[in-house]
Parts: structure tokens; sequence; C-alpha cells
């Protein structure tokens, strides 16, 4: 038998038994490398077995890549007025000019990626996220300048006055090195993750006093990061600020608009980045409410790290079916919502193939072979239309639950509540929100009302139900699995 694997012994793929001869034959067989492990920085692992004291040979080993998944015809943010961009990561860069419209690198453009020793810089990840954006015409945005988290170890123990020195030389090298940045990430995490002494974390820095502490305004430090930043970086480049935990919480929101209003005071920010992390925007998080209030400041807003889990206890205990589903759901939930705010220029992904940070969450978009999810060929279809394929959640006067069962096999319950008396009728709809058929329920009265919805002419998949009642429409999801 012959077996690829990784060097933790997961298996990809195996040639079972077979009886050789002492005459060459050939053998294949197929195998697909889905985990992270291997994906982001260790080699396959190939092994073989045979009778004790027999002498195996192998000649003209072969591992041929499949032929390239079909590729779409244009991005899927093409022509839409914003950007829809993802990150660079190795794991992450097969055919992503294909797909994606802006480029942000993911660990690449950390200071302690970069200068993990003192003086000595290793710009080569960063540099090909770079030259992806600028050899595609996609805008680029660095990621990121001060942060408590992947920062120099050999920094922390410096005196403030070397630190500060330290910091400006590591601006002004970013500076010199790529001085076509279309967006300038200075500060990531002033409220979660900051710059300070953080006991175990060797990697958090630890200079946010050279910066100035908190001092009179609660962030000075903050303050000067920017005001190093608008000195060194060209005039025009525009500042960005980030953090997460934004869209879940109006409490932190409204922390966070005490720092950008601090920094616009002083015309040092340009765009308000938001994380649209999947545990930032679970049901119930107040994200249109969020991006309200902080659009009323009349700065641009970016969602700089947006991913959706399928699988958010990342047990893996669900089915494919189940993990898109629930992936497609919440996509459509939330995506619309940042989408069409008024005040957002554009969302960037985080990650979209195996191998990235959420992987275990099912948060990819495309499978290990190529093949697009659900949520992804959704967002291609709903970008397309310029509008909701599916509607958001409806007012009060128009309810509709979830079905039951659910997966299906070939009937259903739906239950729903209406407002007002009126004409009802319940639609299905294909996953790209075409309608397959109408059922029309009559005029039905105020209250709760039950239909069966009958699923015996429809193929496995991933459907929803929408139910249509005087002007409005309220839409949920349903599965049918046999």
């Amino acid at each position: 038998s012959f077996t690829v694997g990784n060097q933790s012994f997961m298996e990809y793929g195996r040639l079972t038994e077979q009886t050789v001869t002492t005459d060459w034959q050939e053998f294949s067989f197929e195998f697909i490398i889905d985990d992270a492990e291997t994906v982001v920085r260790a080699p396959i692992h190939l092994s073989f077995a045979s009778n004790v004291g027999d002498v195996i040979y192998l000649d003209d080993l072969k591992i041929v890549a499949p032929a390239p998944p079909n590729l779409p015809d244009e991005r899927l943010a093409e022509g839409a007025g914003k950007f829809l961009g993802n990150l660079y990561s190795p794991a992450q860069r097969p055919y992503f000019e294909y797909y994606w419209n802006q480029v942000t690198p993911e660990n690449a453009g950390k200071w302690g990626s970069v200068e993990a020793t003192r003086d000595v810089m290793n710009w080569d990840a960063l540099d090909a996220a770079y030259a992806l954006a600028k050899d595609n015409g996609l805008p680029f945005r660095f990621h990121v300048l001060v942060w408590g988290n992947q920062q120099p170890e050999w920094i922390a123990s410096l005196p403030a006055n070397e630190q500060l020195a330290e910091i400006d030389e590591w601006f002004r090298a970013v500076a010199a090195r790529y001085p076509d940045l279309d967006f300038v990430e200075v500060v990531n995490e002033p409220l979660h993750d900051p710059p300070s002494d953080q006991p175990g974390d060797a990697g958090s820095g630890n200079y946010v006093e050279a910066l100035g502490g908190s001092g009179t305004t609660g962030w000075d430090w903050v303050i000067t990061a920017f005001e190093m930043a608008r000195d060194i970086f060209p005039e025009g480049t525009p500042l960005v600020i980030n953090d997460f935990g934004i869209l879940s919480n109006t409490a932190e929101a409204n922390r966070y608009l005490d720092i950008v209003n601090l920094l616009a005071d002083r015309n040092l920010v340009d765009k308000i980045g938001i994380q649209g992390h999947a545990f930032s925007t679970r049901p119930g998080a107040p994200i249109a409410a969020v991006l309200d209030l902080l659009a009323a400041t009349g700065l641009p807003i970016q969602i700089t790290e947006f991913d959706v889990d399928g699988d958010p206890s990342g047990n893996g205990l669900i089915s494919d079916a189940v993990s898109d589903a629930n992936q497609l759901r919440d996509m459509q939930r939330i995506f619309p919502v940042l989408w069409e705010h008024p005040a957002v220029e554009g969302v960037t992904m985080w990650g979209w193939r195996v191998g990235h940070w959420r992987t275990t969450q099912d948060a990819f978009l495309v499978r290990a072979g190529g093949e697009e999810r659900p949520a992804l060929e959704w967002i291609r279809s709903y970008i397309a239309q310029g509008a909701t394929a599916v509607e958001r959640e409806a007012p009060r006067s128009l309810r509709l639950y979830q079905n039951y069962p659910n997966p299906l096999r070939s009937r259903t319950t739906v239950r729903f509540e209406v407002g007002r008396t009126g004409d009802v009728s319940l639609e299905i709809h294909d996953i790209l929100g075409r309608r397959l058929k109408t059922m029309a329920l009559g005029h039905v009265g105020v209250g709760e009302h039950n239909v069966t919805i009958s699923a015996t002419d429809l193929a496995d998949g991933v459907y929803y139900y929408r139910l249509v009642a005087g002007g409005q429409a309220d839409t949920r999801q349903m599965i049918v699995l046999r």
C-alpha cells in the first residue's frame, strides 16, 4: 500500500493493497490536501508498506496538480462602485485576482514579521502582497504599523527613547519601500490589544508609553502614532484605524467613536476600519446601528476583516450540507447590511480558501478542490443584481418562523404570523434567488398560521421560502436532504 499524508500522519489518500510482480506496473490515485498544516508550512509525507523482507522499487513518481477550476470572467465586485477584497497569504494566493479587487496582507505587514531581528528586514512576503495588488491594478491596504501583537520581541525591553526611535525608523522604512499605498492602517485594536506590557506575551511590543501613554486625552499614544504617520507618509495617503468587537456592542462602538473623534478633530484619520469577524456578527448584533453611529462622523467606513462561519463550534460534527446552509444563511443576514450602507466603501474578506485562520469553523468560501460554496455563489449573484436576492428581516407585523423538520426529505411545515388581514403567498426560491414556484394561501386573517411545503419535486440542496403579505416579505432557508 502507498499513502500520502502530512507529517502528523493525517491521511489524504491511499493506494490500497496491491499485488506486485517483478514486472513494472503503473498505479495512480487521487488525493486532496485540505489541512492548514500542509497548506501553510509542511511538506507532504509519502509512505509505503510491504511484506517483511520484500524489496520494493519505485520509479517515475509524479504528483500532478489537477486542472484549474472554472474561473469567473470578472471579479465579484467588478463595476460595483465598492471594493470586495481579501487577505494575502500563500494559502490564499491561488486565483486571487479572478475574484477580489483589493489586497490586504494577513501577517506579512506586521512589524514582527518584517523585523524579527533588530535591523534585519525581511520584506519578501510583503513584497509579494504588494506586487499582487500593483500588478493587477488593485488597491492595497497596508496592515499594520502599530498593534499589541506580533511585534518584535526585542523592542519590549528597550528604553522608551530608543523604542520611539525604532518606531519612527519602522514607519519610514515602510513609507520608503512602498511609496504608493492606497490605505495605511496605523493602529490596530487600540481598545482590545494595545502595545502595552502584557505578561506572557513577548510579542506585545510594550511600547505604548514611548508613544505617550494615556496622556491627557486617554489616548495620547494613538494620537502620536497617527501624527507620525501623517508626517512620514506621502501627502494624501489615507490613514486608517481598526478594531474588533465593535459591530457586536454599542458601548464598545461609542468607546471607539471617542478615539475616532480625537483623531478627526486633529485631521489625523481618513477611514474608519471595523473588523467583521463571525464572532462579532452573531444574530442580534446591532450592526446597522453601529454603522450609523460611526458614519455620523462623516468618515468613510471599511469593513476590514470579514468572515462567516459554517461550523461556529469548530467541532466538525456537522455535514458539509449543514455547514453550507449555516454559512449561507448568515452571509445573507450580514453582508447586505454592510454592503448597502452608504458609508461603507468596501469589504475585505479575511480569507477564502482552506488554510486560513478560521478553517476549523468552515469559514472558507471555496473547498480544497476549488469548488465554490453556496455563500460565494450567492455573493456573486447578489452583487450582480445590485440588490438583495433575499430580503432582510421583515417588520414584526409579518413574521416567518423556521420550518420543521429541517433538513427535510419530502414535506415540511412552516409557521407564520400576520399582523393584518390580507392576501398571502409563499414562494420557493433556489440558491441564486430564482423563484421556482408560488403557493397562493388566499385571504388570511390576523394571527398565527401553518402551511405545508412539499419538496418532492426539489432536488437535494439549499432553498429559500419567502412569505409575501401586504407589500411586505420575510424569508428563511430550508435544506432538502434525502
